[in-house]
């Protein structure tokens, strides 16, 4: 159902500390904290006793007791103790997962670890550069991961769902190119001499119309990278140039169950005031798509599944990127069978 040998978000940085932290991803129940010298770790969340959730237990040292019969499961997922057992059966323990820290999130790889190379994790860097300001979330939404993904890659839909803070008329105006990179998905608009959506203008204060550039990048799994630069039509002052990024990490939780994993950074403004409006209006933006998602999952599960939908233009992006899905999952059950 999802690819494996790749990286995904798994939290943020900072969400992972000296509490028992849970959460599904790729449907299987992952434990995340971090020992006593700060070094983030992964196992999977099930005593192998019982099946208790290690999650509901407590740290002790950097071992995780179990809160059912009180089995001790080490960092490296090895069962270290049994109350009232002196042997240890060899096959006590659980999975662990490579688990990296890079671009203020750590990254989880589910699959083989013999083939997770650290080189591969997805170039978010705008997010932990110091000529970036950032801001950020995770949003929990209960629709498939897919469904996300043709949304951010087909951003026609701002004009409809968001035309009070990012959309307009322009971006239905003005029609997409859609191309393959490789592995990558890539949709661009260029879109000159249009007034600017309501949040542009609060944030830089355009007086006139403005040039404006989208360029959308997919990676596999599941990685959007969004870059988008604003200026007055006609000029290159950059004193009045709005450009910054939108990453998205999005890491399937379970069948139908998706976390969204996001960062706004920008190249302007550092100041604090400017990185509230930004991440108020991210918020409610994001939150608007959450809405839309969520009753479109609805709908497609009563219906029985996802029906043969027609497609038009602006499609393009998220059918190249699901086709490239499809091929990849493809050759991975086929490596691994």
């Amino acid at each position: 159902m999802f690819l494996k040998n790749y990286w995904y978000i798994s939290a943020a940085a900072d969400e992972v500390g000296r509490k028992l932290l849970q959460r599904w991803i790729l449907g299987e129940p992952v434990l995340m904290y971090r020992t006593e010298d700060g070094v983030a770790n992964a196992l999977h969340n099930a005593c192998p006793h019982r099946s208790m959730p290690l999650s509901e237990g407590k740290l002790v040292g950097d071992e995780v007791q179990c809160a059912y019969h009180g089995l001790r499961v080490g960092a490296d997922g090895k069962c270290i103790h049994i109350p009232g057992q002196g042997s240890i059966p060899p096959r006590a323990g659980v999975r662990t997962f490579p688990l990296v820290e890079k671009w203020r999130w750590l990254w989880i790889w589910m699959g083989d670890p013999d083939k997770a190379d650290e080189a591969s994790i997805p170039d978010f860097h705008w997010n932990d550069d110091p000529k970036w300001t950032p801001t950020g979330g995770r949003f929990h939404i209960n629709c498939d991961y897919q469904l996300l993904v043709d949304n951010l890659l087909d951003l026609s839909h701002e004009a409809f769902v968001h035309p009070t803070t990012i959309g307009n008329l322009a971006l239905v105006d003005t029609a997409p190119r859609t191309e393959t990179r490789g592995e990558a998905v890539r949709v661009t608009r260029q879109i000159n001499g249009h007034p600017p959506p309501p949040l542009y203008a609060k944030l830089k204060d355009f007086k006139g119309n403005i040039d404006r550039t989208q360029n959308i990048e997919w990676t596999p799994p599941s990685n959007i990278v969004i870059e988008s630069r604003s200026s007055p039509s006609g000029s290159n002052d950059p004193e009045m140039i709005l450009e910054y990024r939108v990453l998205n990490g999005i890491t399937p939780a379970s069948r139908g169950v998706t976390h969204h994993f996001w960062a706004v950074p920008r190249n302007f403004a550092p100041e604090p005031e400017v990185t509230e409006a930004f991440h108020e209006g991210s918020v409610r933006a994001f939150s608007e798509d959450v809405e839309v998602l969520e009753k479109q999952q609805a709908m497609i599960e009563h219906l029985g599944g996802a029906p043969e939908w027609m497609n038009i233009k602006v499609d393009a992006g998220g059918i190249m990127a699901r086709r490239s899905v499809k091929q990849l999952l493809e050759e991975e059950m086929a490596t691994d069978a």
